[in-house]
């Protein structure tokens, strides 16, 4: 009888870090972070200048395949935008419950504040075209009263800045110094207003 291959399966392991799980959950935002400028190349325009934020969100939730338990966490980048448009803008009308107002918008939207707020955030999974799962947040809302809000306490004294993000904001300060030097520019100070006033919005 001819030998018979062994029932053997080849997995993309990945970091070794499962997504967080689908569903609802009263989570916390644990860190907003300044991603920088990154440079978006798109067929047929010219590359262009993009402010990009990352949103960090965790239930409390734990990784159970890796000896560390760390807090599973969600992240959703998107453009530093405030316009009626953005999604950044749709994102946190959602999140607050009710829209901006033009004047609110016009002093600007101090993300900063956003850090220990509470959501109501549902999650699905996402697989990309390289087979990798991820989490993605679907919708967010105003956690309701009736739900018991995560341990923030005790998360936020646990959370830690996931390498990756700081990884991405390095390759975003790097392509955007390489297309400053290609078009001869000087690289501006970014400025968000209303970043000092303390009874400014989001929340």
């Amino acid at each position: 009888m001819p030998q018979q291959p062994d029932n053997v399966t080849a997995k993309d392991s990945g970091t070794g870090f499962a997504p967080h799980s689908e569903g609802q959950f009263a989570m916390i935002c644990v860190d907003v972070v300044d991603l920088g400028t990154n440079v978006e190349v798109f067929p047929g325009q010219e590359p262009r200048e993009v402010p990009k934020i990352a949103l960090v969100f965790a239930s409390g939730e734990r990784q159970t395949e890796v000896a560390e338990s760390e807090l599973t966490l969600v992240t959703a980048e998107m453009t530093n935008s405030a316009n009626e448009k953005a999604n950044l803008r749709k994102f946190l009308e959602s999140w607050r419950g009710r829209s901006y107002q033009p004047e609110q918008v016009e002093a600007g939207l101090p993300l900063t504040k956003l850090h220990g707020k509470f959501a109501l955030v549902s999650i699905e999974h996402v697989t990309t075209r390289k087979g990798r799962k991820f989490a993605r947040i679907k919708s967010i809302s105003p956690l309701p009263e009736q739900i018991k809000p995560p341990d923030a306490k005790a998360i936020l004294a646990e959370y830690e800045r996931p390498k990756f993000l700081t990884d991405r904001k390095a390759q975003y300060a790097e392509a955007l110094k390489k297309h400053r030097n290609a078009m001869g520019d000087e690289v501006p100070e970014p400025a968000y207003p209303g970043d000092d006033d303390d009874d400014s919005v989001p929340f």
